[in-house]
């Protein structure tokens, strides 16, 4: 039997559970357990590992007030310090910019202090639910600030709504106060908890997962792991279902996993509960179906909004068109260079649609083989058969001519497009050159169109994404960058970025690797730059590729004419010296329609 004190820290981010480990091996007497999740998902990690003999848990902000109420344990709560909330200021320039902070009251008192001593105004605005968040944020952004500072449950809203949010995350100063803390508290007070009899027989005898709901539909009880908790979301959803009086059996199919479910009503001391036994078993092969995907709303979220699209707010542009062509459900094609970011838009517009709780379904062109072909085209339980889905075909230029245009008959035939929503991807290069082929289907389907633009195309904006990512990589890890020195700046804006968005998230995790202080300096830019040269020598060869030359030379001509514009960031004098040509020549060549 261990003497050690055992502490469950429940950490609103993956950053601060890397500083917890650390700071673990100062305390050889401390067992910690550190679990990541926000409010309702941080209580019902705590709910569902309550029967583990934990002496006190930890936690931060809105999640530590919410646990207070939940669970019977004692919850010390690591408080925002000063040196947290100034870090945070830096990085999002509050100095030159009007920036609010809002958030829980732990994170406000210190904020309002603050407020009086530094030389810039800042407003800070509390909240004390989780429903005040939605409307507190929206006034925010109605008053015109440029960024705002906070907690996690208010950080998630406000990208939500398009804002450009910094979470104040906790330093390893304000962990440490917490963890000593929690152990004045185990050295003078120990809590002794009774065993509940009710739940002990639930799991008695049965080598089974259990879960249990009271009549609320709230979480009481559950032996699976956090990794498995979207199970407990389809069982949250057949509450309702289970009749008084017999038993229910379910089946549900996650992850390649079969969840086989007995369901039923028990009476305890007069309170009703809902209890799921559940066993798991192996799903059996699903066959060569590589290149469709299925997902549900809860899936489709975690991608989106662990995007970088999302952590640098970039979509916030279109949202107010896609909220109109969502109205009616068009159906939409989606053109842009690699890594503009078209599989992320497509789910940001089913995330904002009505049928978002219905089944979203990727067809990866690039994927399909000879039998998934033929499944997706000819088999009836195709996904074009299905109804009431959002099925996104993802790169559909990449298919040959002949399946091109198989496959745009086959949509039409067989009705996809109106029993379903419709959502279509075209690789092409920023000037939005598609396949002339499919154009015909295009105009036809009268399909929206969304042509999303190149990171080259407004360079200011690298300077604001590139400090909302840094934001997410100190989040993540257990360091702080606070950004770039001016020159090194000035460098990342004047690179092409021929991969876009893809390639600027992998640079920038390069960067923060390499990162020494506080600040990323010119060298280190260029030591990563020098690298992407090299690593991408050969994207000349990719417009190349993207060229179709089928069509008549004059077509071609112009066609080559706007590649090279594209390399040259737009530069026409440049553009025309690279092609040997007169700027007149240049401009005949890009405005020919003939």
């Amino acid at each position: 039997m261990s003497d050690k004190i055992r502490i469950l820290a429940i950490a609103p981010y993956e950053g601060m559970k890397s500083i917890m480990s650390k700071l673990a091996e100062e305390y050889p007497s401390v067992e910690l357990n550190i679990l990541v999740g926000d409010l309702k998902k941080g209580v019902e990690i705590a709910q569902s590992n309550f029967y583990e003999n934990y002496d006190v848990v930890i936690s931060r902000g809105g999640t530590a007030k919410l646990l207070r109420q939940s669970i019977s344990l004692p919850v010390i709560e690591i408080h925002t310090s000063a040196y947290d909330i100034l870090r945070t200021l830096k990085l999002s320039n509050a100095d030159t910019k009007k920036v609010a902070i809002a958030g829980f009251s732990s994170i406000t008192e210190q904020s309002q202090f603050l407020k009086e001593v530094l030389p810039y105004p800042i407003d800070v605005f509390s909240i004390n639910s989780t429903e005040e968040a939605l409307p507190i944020l929206k006034h925010i952004s109605a008053l015109g600030y440029e960024a705002i500072l906070c907690d996690m449950i208010t950080y998630t809203t406000a990208r939500n709504l398009g804002m450009d949010a910094f979470l104040l995350t906790s330093g390893v100063e304000s962990i440490r106060v917490a963890l000593h803390a929690a152990l004045e508290y185990c050295r003078y007070y120990t809590q002794l908890r009774s065993e509940n009899n009710f739940f002990r027989s639930l799991v008695k005898l049965r080598d089974m997962r259990t879960v249990v709901f009271d009549n609320d539909g709230k979480l009481i009880f559950s032996t699976i792991s956090e990794t498995d908790t979207t199970i407990i979301d389809s069982l949250h959803l057949e509450i309702n279902n289970i009749p008084l009086d017999e038993k229910r059996n379910l089946i549900f199919r996650k992850n390649n996993l079969i969840y086989s479910v007995q369901a039923q009503r028990l009476l305890s001391a007069g309170t009703g509960y809902i209890a799921f036994y559940i066993t798991v078993n192996k799903a059996p092969s699903n066959g060569a179906k590589s290149g469709i995907q299925y997902s549900n709303q809860r899936e489709i979220e975690k991608e989106f909004y662990e995007s970088i699209y999302s952590v640098t707010n970039f979509f916030a542009q279109f949202y107010n068109t896609i909220d109109q062509v969502n109205k009616d459900l068009y159906p939409v094609i989606i053109t842009g260079e690699e890594g503009t970011g078209k599989e992320q838009i497509a789910k940001a517009i089913y995330l904002r649609s009505s049928v978002k709780d219905q089944p979203f379904i990727e067809i990866d062109c690039s994927l399909l083989n000879e039998k998934v072909w033929e499944y997706l085209t000819s088999h009836h339980n195709s996904p074009l058969c299905s109804s009431g889905s959002t099925i996104f075909i993802k790169n559909m230029n990449l298919l040959s001519e002949e399946r091109q245009r198989q496959l745009w008959i086959n949509i039409i035939d067989t009705d996809a497009c109106k029993r379903n929503r419709l959502l279509i991807s075209f690789l092409c290069n920023s000037y939005g050159i598609t396949d002339s082929g499919s154009m015909e289907f295009i105009n036809r389907l009268k399909l929206f169109v969304f042509t999303l633009p190149t990171l080259r195309a407004d360079v200011s904006r690298i300077e604001p994404i590139a400090n909302l990512y840094l934001n997410q990589l100190n989040m993540e890890n257990d360091k702080q960058v606070l950004g770039f020195s001016p020159d090194a700046m000035e460098e990342l804006q004047r690179y092409h970025w021929p991969y876009n968005f893809m390639q600027f998230s992998r640079v920038m995790n390069n960067l923060f690797v390499l990162s020494q202080g506080p600040y990323i300096g010119i060298e280190e830019v260029k030591e990563v730059l020098h690298k992407e040269v090299t690593l991408t020598s050969a994207s000349a060869n990719g417009y190349m590729n993207m060229l179709n030359l089928s069509q008549p030379l004059n077509k071609i001509n112009r066609e080559v004419a706007l590649i090279v514009l594209d390399t040259q960031n737009g530069n026409h004098t440049k553009a025309a010296k690279s092609l040997g040509i007169s700027r007149t020549t240049l401009w005949r060549l890009i405005n020919s329609d003939n």
